[in-house]
């Protein structure tokens, strides 16, 4: 009776596996971003359903299941098609020119805050956004270029009424205020929108795009808002903006060697860990996996 045994290690191997627990992890961490993973619950019980049935021997499923894998692609992509492109364009300026941030200047947070206070306090309506990693241009329409040093005068006249560009966005990129009068995507999530206003659900259509930071103050309800990663929050005081602030500036500063060799150990751990168990049971059922006489 043939048994199974395993097909000596070698560096190509090693290499193999390594790039593809690569990939894995990009599509672990994506799929997390992106809040589907139910998407990817449903890929591992249909690739756990095609190995058992090629393991057994059943061909017709095996058949049937290697055609919707090439149906399931091209589904991904025309779902996830504006995800997809903003994957490739964060690659695309990783390795060609990230953006280098100056490291952010110990007043920036207290001029925001004070700035938005008294927005909010006199009914202005402001939508701010604070740059992170990711490139804005693609999401961004309209506006004049500025390049001024940022300031609570400058603010508070680019949101006056009588100014051009107040019902657009100002753009702040490494402690300089680079564009006002900006217009920015819509959300697209009606379960989030409906109770919201123009400014905060373009506030939220581009933290759903990008990295940014974006600060809102409502001229309806003198209140403060800010958006990140696809969620946008009430702020109770300044002590919290200042510390929101504060703590994303941080986050974009530039990174010391050994902050960056920490952050690939520590950061997304359990995908880490994923992406290289999919990869090891993947090199055995393709690879390592031979039978033995």
């Amino acid at each position: 009776m043939n048994g199974f045994a395993m097909k000596a290690l070698t560096l190509p191997d090693v290499m193999d596996m390594a790039l593809v627990a690569a990939l894995i992890y990009g599509l672990l961490v994506w799929f997390k971003k992106t809040k589907a993973a139910f998407v990817v619950m449903g890929l591992v019980v249909i690739m756990a359903v095609y190995a058992l049935a090629r393991l057994i021997g059943m061909n017709m499923t095996t058949w049937i299941f290697q055609g919707f894998f090439a149906i399931f692609i091209i589904a991904v992509v025309v779902i996830f098609q504006e995800e997809l492109r903003s994957v490739f364009e964060r690659i695309a300026v990783w390795s060609v020119a990230r953006p280098r941030h100056a490291p952010a200047a110990p007043q920036e947070p207290d001029i925001l805050a004070r700035a938005l206070s008294d927005l909010a306090r006199d009914r202005v309506g402001a939508i701010i956004v604070m740059r992170g990693r990711d490139p804005l241009d693609r999401h961004m329409e309209g506006g004049w270029d500025l390049h001024g040093e940022l300031s609570e005068a400058l603010i508070e006249s680019v949101f006056d009424s009588h100014s051009p560009g107040h019902d657009g966005a100002l753009i702040i990129e490494s402690g300089r205020v680079t564009q006002f009068g900006v217009h920015l995507p819509l959300s697209k999530d009606f379960r989030k929108i409906t109770h919201l206003g123009l400014r905060h659900t373009a506030a939220l259509g581009l933290s759903e795009r990008t990295d940014a930071l974006i600060l809102v103050a409502s001229e309806e309800h003198g209140t403060i808002s800010v958006g990140r990663r696809g969620v946008l929050t009430r702020i109770e005081n300044l002590q919290d903006l200042h510390g929101i602030v504060d703590a994303f500036l941080r986050e974009i500063a530039p990174r010391t060697r050994r902050q960056t060799w920490l952050g690939l150990v520590t950061h997304n751990t359990l995908e880490k860990a994923l992406a290289a168990g999919i990869s090891g049971l993947l090199w055995w059922f393709f690879v390592g996996r031979r039978v033995a006489p």
